[in-house]
């Protein structure tokens, strides 16, 4: 693989990484499997570059790196988010029956 492929590559990549941030702030669901799958192929092809190629490349990996940081983080955020929600969820299912019961056993 030459270095121009690569980085055609890690471009593909990093668009994957942007579109999941973009769908995960819409709310969307974020297929992690193929995005995945993509950077394993990758880093499996940067093995494969030159040393002089793959010191090239060292930017554009960290670029990739920080990319992925920020989708952690929001997925992180957004996981923190749905458990406040279920536990709210969760009590107002607990009001509601114990109001039900307690309607019941008047």
């Amino acid at each position: 693989m030459t270095l121009e492929q690569f980085k055609q590559e890690l471009q593909r990549v990093l668009s994957l990484v942007a579109t999941s941030q973009r769908f995960l702030e819409e709310g969307k669901v974020v297929e992690l499997g193929s995005l995945e799958t993509r950077i394993a192929d990758l880093c499996t092809n940067a093995k494969t570059l030159s040393p002089e190629d793959r010191e090239k490349a060292a930017p554009f990996l960290v670029a990739l790196k920080s990319d992925l940081d920020q989708l952690e983080e929001g997925m992180r955020s957004e996981h923190a988010s749905l458990q406040r929600q279920l536990k709210g969820l969760n009590n107002s299912s607990q009001a509601v029956n114990a109001y039900s019961q307690a309607a019941r056993n008047r």
